[in-house]
Formats: C-alpha cells, sequence, structure tokens
C-alpha cells in the first residue's frame, strides 16, 4: 500500500471515529461510526445535488438549500467530537427529514425523494445509543408516517421549481439513496463483524484465565449454570513440593528476589505438569500442588505425577548450575479418593478435601531434596513400571508408622 493510500485511509478512520472515546464499549463504538458515516454520506448526496443544480438550472435557492443542508450533516461531527453523542444523532436524522420535506417542497413528489423516506426509518435504530433508544422510536414512526401521507397525497405535492425533469430527478434520487442504503448497511456490517471479533477475543482470554484457574469442567458448569457440584474421585494421585531451607531463604534475600524467582520455577512447573497430563493445584507460599486422575478415563495418574516430579527435580538440577540460589524441593506422592470443589461465591477457589490431600503432604515433609517419596498406595500403582525402594516404615504426624518408597 503507497504513502498515499495509507493517509486515506488513516484520514477516513479518524473521520469515522471522531468522538470516539476509550470508556464506549463496543455497542456505543458501532452506533457512533455508523452516525459519523451517515452524516458524511449525507453531506456527500446534498453537495452532489448541489453540483448538479448548478449545472442544469438558474435557481439558486436549490443549490444554496442543498448547501445549507450539507453543513447541517456536517455540524453531527463537531457535536460528535464535543461528546454531544444523543445531539449529534438527532441532529442527524433533523437533518435528514427536513431534506425530505425541503425537496418535496421544491421538486415535488415525481422527483422520487420520497424514497428517503425509507432511509430515515431505519437509520435511527443504527445510530442513537441504547440509552436514547425511545428517540428512535419516535424518529421512525414519525419517517414512517410521513411515507404515509406523503404517497396518499401525492397528487397535491407538485414542484415549485420545475426545471429539471422529472425523469432525471427519479433517476438521481433513488440511485444515491440506494447508493446510501447499500454503504450504511455494508458498514454496519462491518462494524458488526468486527465487534463480534473483538468480543470473541476477549471472550477467549476470560475462558482462558478462568481455565487457568479452574478446570475445564467446572469453568464450564460455572459459567452455563452459576454453580458447580462437588464431586467425588476414587483414584486420584496428589502430587506435593516444597523447598527445604525455605525459611531461611526469605530472611536472606529480597522480596522481589523472592517473588522472582518463585514466579520463575513455578511457571517452568505449570508447563511439566501440563505436558505430563496433570492438572497443577494451587501454590501456597514455596509449596506447589497438582493432581491428575481428577478427568473422566485416566488410569495411569500415579505414573503420570512421578513423571512430571522427575522432571521437576531434573529442571531444578539444571537451573541450579547457573544460578545463585539453589533451591533443593522435596516431593511427596500419594494416590486414593478425594473430593474436589469449588469454595465460595467470590473469587472462586477449586480445592481437593480429604485425608489423601494431608497424607501427600506427609510424603513430602517426610522426603528428602532431590528425591520423590512415594506412598504405600501409590507405590502398588506404580511398582510393575517404576523402579523404587523400600525405606521401611517412616513415621508421619497425624499417622504414625507409614510404609514409604524413594523412585530410583
Amino acid at each position: 500500500m503507497s504513502n498515499d493510500d495509507k493517509n486515506e485511509s488513516g484520514f477516513f478512520q479518524k473521520m469515522i471515529d471522531i468522538g470516539a472515546n476509550k470508556n464506549f464499549s463496543i455497542t456505543e463504538i458501532r452506533y457512533l461510526r455508523v452516525t459519523n458515516i451517515a452524516s458524511i454520506l449525507g453531506a456527500l448526496y446534498n453537495a452532489i445535488w448541489m453540483l448538479l443544480s448548478i449545472i442544469l438550472t438558474d435557481s439558486p435557492i436549490i443549490y444554496g438549500s442543498n448547501a445549507l443542508l450539507g453543513l447541517m450533516f456536517l455540524m453531527v461531527l463537531i457535536f460528535n467530537n464535543k461528546g454531544w453523542r444523543v445531539l449529534a444523532t438527532t441532529w442527524l436524522i433533523i437533518a435528514a427529514y427536513i431534506s425530505v420535506l425541503l425537496f418535496l417542497y421544491l421538486l415535488g413528489y415525481s422527483s422520487g425523494v420520497a424514497f428517503i423516506s425509507f432511509l430515515i426509518i431505519i437509520l435511527p435504530y443504527m445510530t442513537f445509543p441504547r440509552k436514547a433508544r425511545k428517540i428512535a422510536h419516535g424518529f421512525g414512526i414519525l419517517a414512517c408516517l410521513t411515507l404515509v401521507v406523503t404517497v396518499i397525497l401525492q397528487s397535491n405535492i407538485t414542484a415549485h421549481y420545475d426545471e429539471v425533469d422529472p425523469y432525471l430527478l427519479q433517476v438521481v434520487n433513488i440511485s444515491i439513496t440506494g447508493f446510501i442504503c447499500l454503504a450504511l448497511i455494508w458498514s454496519m456490517s462491518v462494524l458488526i463483524d468486527s465487534s463480534e471479533e473483538s468480543l470473541m477475543a476477549e471472550q477467549k482470554k476470560s475462558d482462558n484465565l478462568l481455565h487457568n484457574i479452574l478446570p475445564v469442567k467446572v469453568a464450564k458448569d460455572l459459567k452455563e449454570t452459576g454453580k458447580t457440584i462437588p464431586q467425588r474421585h476414587q483414584k486420584v494421585t496428589i502430587l506435593f513440593t516444597d523447598f527445604k531451607g525455605f525459611t531461611e531463604l526469605v530472611s536472606s534475600i529480597s522480596e522481589i528476589t523472592l517473588v522472582n524467582e518463585l514466579n520463575d520455577i513455578f511457571g517452568r512447573f505449570d508447563e511439566i505438569v501440563e505436558e505430563a497430563g496433570v492438572e497443577k493445584i494451587e501454590t501456597i507460599g514455596d509449596a506447589y500442588v497438582a493432581a491428575c486422575g481428577l478427568g473422566e478415563g485416566i488410569t495411569e495418574h500415579a505414573k503420570n505425577c512421578i513423571s512430571a516430579a522427575q522432571q521437576m527435580i531434573y529442571y531444578l538440577d539444571e537451573r541450579n548450575l547457573t544460578h545463585e540460589i539453589k533451591w533443593r524441593m522435596r516431593v511427596g506422592i500419594h494416590s486414593g479418593p478425594i473430593v474436589a470443589g469449588v469454595v465460595g461465591r467470590k473469587k472462586f477457589r477449586y480445592d481437593l478435601f480429604g485425608d489423601t490431600i494431608n497424607t501427600a503432604s506427609r510424603m513430602e515433609s517426610s522426603g528428602e531434596p532431590g528425591k520423590i517419596n512415594i506412598s504405600e498406595p501409590t507405590y502398588q500403582l506404580v511398582k510393575n513400571d517404576i523402579d523404587c525402594e523400600y525405606r521401611g516404615e517412616i513415621y508421619a504426624k497425624g499417622k504414625g508408622e507409614v510404609d514409604m518408597y524413594f523412585v530410583k
């Protein structure tokens, strides 16, 4: 595209965006743009008639009235620029209505100018903002009644200036009116398509944000019904991690550095669990909680969690080689039944409940940095596929002696 084309395109865009405000909704901007486009088309219509009347007639009143009406249409842009939306649209409809009445008087019914009434009937609904919808109804009804009365009294509406052939008048008036209708409808369709695309993009952003917080099924239930029913899952594996020496580390580095470090690490953890088919549940301080088996048809939930944990540890080992702060992470994994649901009515939080969560936490706290500590139920699920080392019965707070295994 040449610079001239870009400048022309930019100029036209600026014209139709006159009065646009960043606080306007997509719908309000659409009504504003159609109003500006209609005012520009109205001014062009009168400019064409002014040139034709100068060429075809010697009646200053005809081309003088066209010049005046053209300026009236351009006033709409000034009112919109001032932020006077309702006044701008009202002025637009009044200018169009005056055009019809004036040219019926000057050129008579045979000129075909009455066809513009069809445009005035629909124009208010394309230009008035929603808060002024009653005014739109009024102008639409007035234009409709004007058209009916004009048709009934057509034999009495004669031209006061008959210097132009009525056939030519009809051709010009009907053609230009058709062109204006086409231009407005095309503009409206383009703006509606643009609005729908913007709304779809915003909806996608909202859905992605919601799915980052809640599982897909839970998010869908909340969007469709406003509520979700807690569900019991019999076969779920919980992955629980935290960092050894975190309390001492917090006191030795700045808050910003701490947050940046955790954001970097947990960001990579998010990618790892997603790739492994595991679902992140939450982070609590330095603890990272994820689960697998909440969806239907997932049978290798224990293997998936162990695979994710192995990748987490490998990532930290590689990261520690090039970073000043060395992170040492413990991992605990346990399998069993849980209840999952959304807690609260505002700032929704998807959470898991049951002894399985507590046991997974004990597996983590009873483990060692750089190793994956799993419970007996998890071991039974993976013993044929993953090598594990039996640790014996290890005491866990609130659980007593519990069989534990390290994944080799």
